[in-house]
């Protein structure tokens, strides 16, 4: 019973008011899968990019690693990024005018994921981190990278309506969306996966050939890059590395239309958000060239 609730609810888009519930769900569903299969012996660090999918991802891995021991010996780190950003900013205070603030904060971040990563019963860590360098050399033995890229553009606009009209908007956007084109929130947006993937950089220079060559090399330290639009084949590869199918539900989308977006963005203002994401359209074509597996694509 519990798998034929569990395939009605997969084909379901999951709202806030539903969240915690179909949660539940997955997690009885997926400790009883996991008493006969056991659950993952591989440990994980995914990196969660900002309106990948990560949040559906994060959680159809996550379920790898349930069983009733992890109910009360939880084996599993999910970064509460908001929390993080808070004990940051309380952390650094006295240094956030002569320091850059992104960088305080993924260090930060880092530390964190660190200290779990150094914990024995830790299986699984995920989050909005960026690439650790520090991290990979100590855990590559024993941890796999994993994650899930997006077209750049409407990755960029997926996360301005997340953040204006989202379940957990940001409070202080609010000004008109043609000068929010030109704002400096903006352009960080357009080089997310320069910094994500290619690490920190204390000058804050995400736009550079340099921390664009960085990013394109640190993919390859990467077990498995997958790809929102090939989901099924991202699953496929995470199958064929961990030997688990992954079941992946939709969480935090924006209840917006397609006509509202396309009310919104004119050819004109794609082609302006184009160009503020041609350092992560550089780094995305990358992957697509060298980590899409072909093999897996249906004609």
């Amino acid at each position: 019973m519990i798998h034929s609730m569990n395939n009605m609810a997969s084909s379901l888009v999951i709202t806030p008011s539903f969240d915690k519930a179909f949660r539940i769900l997955d997690a009885i569903t997926a400790i009883s899968s996991n008493v006969f299969d056991g659950s993952l012996d591989a440990k994980i660090c995914f990196v969660h990019l900002h309106k990948c999918g990560g949040t559906s991802i994060t959680q159809a891995i996550k379920s790898c690693y349930q069983s009733l021991s992890s109910i009360t010996d939880n084996n599993t780190f999910h970064l509460n990024g908001a929390a993080a950003s808070k004990a940051a900013h309380k952390s650094f205070e006295n240094h956030l005018d002569s320091e850059d603030e992104d960088y305080l904060i993924g260090k930060f971040r880092e530390h964190l994921l660190l200290y779990h990563m150094y914990q024995s019963k830790i299986k699984y860590a995920a989050g909005h981190f960026s690439f650790s360098e520090i991290a990979y050399q100590n855990f590559s033995g024993k941890y796999a990278f994993v994650t899930v890229l997006r077209d750049p553009v409407k990755r960029w606009i997926s996360a301005y309506l997340y953040s204006r009209y989202g379940q957990y908007a940001t409070p202080n956007l609010d000004e008109d969306f043609s000068d929010f084109l030109n704002s400096e929130r903006a352009f960080k947006g357009g080089c997310l996966y320069v910094k994500s993937i290619g690490g920190l950089d204390k000058t804050g220079n995400y736009t550079s050939e340099a921390a664009i060559e960085r990013a394109k090399e640190n993919l390859h330290k990467f077990s498995v890059v997958g790809f929102l639009e090939h989901q099924e084949i991202f699953v496929k590869q995470f199958e064929q590395q961990f030997g688990r199918k992954l079941r992946i539900r939709k969480y935090n989308r924006t209840n917006k239309s397609k006509t509202f977006k396309k009310s919104l963005i004119s050819e004109e203002i794609e082609a302006k958000i184009r160009e503020i994401c041609r350092p992560d359209i550089e780094v995305y074509q990358y992957a697509m060239n060298n980590f899409l597996q072909n093999k897996y694509l249906v004609n």
